[in-house]
C-alpha cells in the first residue's frame, strides 16, 4: 500500500496542524493504532489513532481507501474525547 495525498491539503494541514501528510505513515504504520470507521455518504473515511513515540503525542490520520492505495486526508493532534477513546481501547 502507498499512501498518496493532495500537495494543495498537504500545505494546508501544515498550516492547520503543524503536520505533514507526508508523514502519515507513522501513524498508519503504528502498532499500536486503533482504527474507526466514520461513513460518509460517498465513501468510508477510517481514522487511525496511534500515540507516535518520535513526537510523543496521540495523532489521528483521517484518510479513504483508493483501491491499493490509502489518500491522506487530515493529520492532527487527537482531541481530549479520542485520546480518552484511545487509552480505553489500549487498557482492554
Amino acid at each position: 500500500m502507498v499512501i498518496i495525498y493532495d500537495e494543495n491539503k498537504r500545505q494546508i494541514n501544515l498550516a492547520k496542524h503543524g503536520l505533514d501528510l507526508a508523514d502519515a505513515g507513522l501513524v498508519y504504520d503504528a502498532p499500536n493504532k486503533t482504527t474507526l470507521c466514520s461513513p460518509r455518504q460517498d465513501e468510508d473515511r477510517f481514522l487511525d489513532v496511534a500515540m507516535v513515540e518520535i513526537v510523543g503525542v496521540v495523532l489521528v490520520l483521517v484518510y479513504v481507501e483508493r483501491g491499493p492505495d490509502i489518500r491522506a486526508i487530515s493529520l492532527r493532534r487527537a482531541s481530549k474525547q479520542e485520546r480518552k477513546r484511545y487509552a480505553d481501547f489500549q487498557q482492554n
